[in-house]
């Protein structure tokens, strides 16, 4: 029971938050919003431009005014290029069984009839003749 020391009680507000590597050098940033939101609405806002930067302040341009946010509130935005790679096709291989699927489902459509309601019928070649 002696070995036993007591720990230190005071380790509450020590929360830690991830940041992203790339807000030190990204231009554009969203920003949370720290509300109470009806369902359905947008958690972050922006992009936003940013102005200049501290180890944990922003200064963005919101609205049309210079707004100093904590890093902790702030994603870093990329921007895509609108320029897209065309992809490739995929190339269509054909077999021997393909064909023959073709040329059945070819004589079955002429044995299939259509209803006034829209359903296609099917009779025997036997009863069709």
């Amino acid at each position: 029971m002696r070995k036993l020391n007591p720990t230190n009680p005071t380790y509450h507000g020590n929360d830690k938050f991830f940041v992203n590597p790339s807000l030190k050098s990204c231009s554009h940033v969203f920003l949370r919003i720290d509300k109470v939101r009806p369902p359905l609405t947008p958690q972050y806002s922006g992009p936003h431009i940013v102005k200049s930067r501290t180890d944990k302040n922003l200064v963005i341009d919101l609205n049309g005014r210079n707004v100093t946010v904590t890093i902790d509130r702030c994603k870093p935005a990329y921007e895509f290029s609108e320029t897209i790679s065309p992809r490739a096709t995929p190339k269509v291989i054909q077999n021997q069984f393909s064909n023959r699927k073709s040329q059945e489902s070819n004589e079955n459509l002429s044995n299939v009839r259509i209803t006034r309601y829209g359903r296609h019928v099917h009779f025997p070649k036997r009863l069709c003749e």
